[in-house]
């Protein structure tokens, strides 16, 4: 079995330098703490789990989502006990196979409904977020809320993802706004002529 955190952390109750790094950086949450240390509980029981490599386990206001290595979404669908289990302790589920592509993943999550573009921003401190344009008319057709959206798909894809409806955008003014910076710039050119 793969966790998020190692498993002698976890039988140790105390983090490695390296875990600990990770849950500090926000690479992992408390909360893959937690339900590492809870499905390692289920092993005991569920020898069967012990193929299962998890990457992240993230919760939601109604919704927990597992991020599972490709081709490990069945050994926790097969094992009902343990989905009983989770679903008795966690609430409502989803167990995503990644990482995964964030279009291929965004896809999946508003289907039926198409996204209408992807933009990628860098910020100034080199971090790369992706912003999903969705119409406006899918709002009713897509059953997760934005927050959901982009928990899940930074968690499966490893990146910081944001959603937005066409109707959200903010229109800008026909009317140029007067950047006191370039005036006074100008006025400075100017005067060194």
């Amino acid at each position: 079995m793969r966790l998020p955190v190692c498993i002698f952390d976890l039988e140790s109750d105390m983090l490695c330098p390296s875990c600990q790094e990770r849950l500090d950086t926000g690479q992992i949450s408390s909360f893959d703490v937690e339900f590492s240390g809870w499905i390692l509980e289920q092993k005991k029981s569920h020898p069967d789990l012990d193929g299962l490599h998890l990457l992240r386990a993230i919760r939601t206001k109604n919704l927990l989502i597992l991020v599972v290595k490709k081709k490990n979404k069945d050994i926790l669908l097969q094992n009902e006990v343990v989905m009983d289990a989770i679903a008795d302790t966690f609430g409502k589920s989803m167990i995503v196979e990644g990482p995964a592509k964030l279009r291929t993943i965004v896809r999946d999550l508003i289907s039926p409904a198409v996204e209408v573009g992807v933009n990628s921003l860098y910020l100034p401190n080199g971090i790369k977020e992706s912003i999903v344009m969705l119409r406006s008319e899918d709002r009713e057709r897509i059953r997760y809320s934005k927050d959901e959206l982009r928990a899940i798909t930074s968690a499966v894809t490893g990146e910081s993802v944001l959603f937005q409806y066409q109707d959200e955008r903010i229109e800008k003014d026909e009317t140029p706004e007067i950047d006191p910076f370039g005036e006074k710039l100008k006025e400075f050119s100017h005067r060194t002529r």
